[in-house]
């Protein structure tokens, strides 16, 4: 009988590892190219100490404008979105009153109106601060960045301009309308200063939306367009 020890089997991988035995085991500071192994839990990127990670803040005059501006045209959209909801609704009980009740309808056709006119009047500002507008940027695109943002500004401009004129005629409307009683021919004969005080506020609210992006323009806290400045 042979006296040679037999041939050991090897350990399982979930044994430890034999005294004296060496493992490298990758560390935050690890400059290795090659991923962990499967059963090393990557480190957790921690904050250091004594620094909260809190958004910046707007900084200066200009950038707290902006980030107002900004508020009250998130409120606008959300105030739009209400709008075509209400509108939704009442065409539902307007369908359900007259085809399924039979019932006459006195309001509902009138106020879903006003709704949707309400609606996208007070939401100009929210689609032009999330660059909902038509934009055709193909001319842009093909400009150097001095002249992209030079027609960015005469664009802005324009912009101000036309939003400022029905802004000051819509508030001359609403005064008109309220000081002469003025109210619509139906039967339910609503004051009309109501449904066109949203002419005014729209176009108020998207003359200052206006004015924010055109200082952040200027002041380069954004780009002409929202192009990137490496685009060529």
């Amino acid at each position: 009988m042979s006296n040679a020890a037999p041939h050991s089997p090897s350990l399982p991988i979930d044994m430890p590892e034999p005294y004296g035995s060496t493992r490298i085991v990758q560390t935050k500071s690890s400059n290795s190219p090659f991923p962990p192994p499967p059963d090393i839990e990557p480190l957790p990127t921690e904050p250091k100490a004594g620094k909260a990670q809190i958004p910046p803040s707007p900084t200066g005059a200009v950038g707290s404008f902006i980030h107002g501006v900004h508020l009250l045209s998130k409120i606008c959209g959300a105030a739009s979105a209400a709008m075509f909801t209400i509108a939704m609704l009442i065409i539902c009980q307007l369908v359900y009153m007259r085809y399924v009740l039979n019932a006459s309808t006195v309001w509902q056709t009138e106020a879903v109106i006003f709704l949707m006119i309400g609606a996208t009047l007070v939401g100009l500002p929210y689609v032009q601060m999330i660059r909902g507008h038509v934009n055709v940027d193909l001319l842009p695109m093909y400009l150097k960045r001095g002249n992209r943002k030079i027609l960015a500004v005469i664009i802005l401009l324009f912009g101000l301009a036309i939003s400022g004129l029905f802004g000051f005629y819509g508030i001359e409307l609403v005064i008109d309308a309220y000081e002469g009683g003025w109210r619509s021919e139906t039967v339910w004969g609503v004051a009309l200063w109501k449904p066109y005080s949203a002419l005014p506020i729209g176009f108020c609210l998207l003359f200052l939306q206006f004015l924010a992006d055109l200082l952040g323009l200027i002041t380069n806290r954004t780009t002409p367009f929202d192009i990137p400045e490496d685009a060529v």
